[in-house]
């Protein structure tokens, strides 16, 4: 859902702006599944296999569930585009550290040299067999970046041992309160 508070986090990353958001607990298996089943219906027309393996007992987060849905919806979204019929799309989380870290794998063609050193780059698009005529501004990556780094996070891309690419961010687990007395 494409909220006016979205609208405007995305004019300001657009316009250079650093950018402020509210965070909150959440728990990252909720807004993966709710993401996912919102595109299961493209991934079947596109005959691609669409999975969640986030575990309901990783900690919460601590996030803007609104836009780290909007992260997930860019990468799912493109890794559908560049994956092929039969292929597969996959989303998993673990622990790592402080941190819980979640990855978009597809089986599609993977990543050119060029595409991983420009592709977070505000108006890139990549290489013309990736672009379609119906395409976008160039600005998913770059916006999905500002969202990870404004909750505390990173955002990366690199290719998968066994063909297509991997693109993984961390958001920060949240701090349990202690219990009052």
């Amino acid at each position: 859902m494409i909220t006016f508070a979205l609208v405007v986090s995305v004019g300001t990353l657009v316009a250079g702006i650093a950018l402020t958001l509210e965070l909150r607990e959440a728990q990252l298996s909720q807004l993966v599944a709710e993401c996912v089943r919102g595109l299961q219906a493209e991934a079947r027309a596109r005959q691609v296999h669409l999975a969640s393996q986030v575990e309901d007992t990783l900690p919460d987060v601590r996030c803007a569930p609104t836009h780290v849905q909007r992260v997930l919806f860019n990468l799912l979204t493109n890794a559908l585009r560049h994956t092929p019929s039969d292929g597969s799309v996959v989303v998993t989380a673990h622990r790592r550290a402080g941190d819980l870290e979640v990855s978009v794998e597809d089986t599609g063609v993977g990543l050119t040299r060029g595409a991983q050193q420009r592709m977070f780059e505000r108006f890139w698009r990549g290489e013309q067999s990736r672009t379609r005529a119906g395409g976008g501004a160039g600005l998913g990556l770059a916006i999905a970046q500002g969202f990870v780094e404004a909750q505390g996070g990173r955002l990366w891309a690199e290719n998968r041992r066994d063909g297509g690419a991997r693109f993984a961010f961390t958001l920060p687990i949240a701090e349990r309160q202690p219990a009052a007395v």
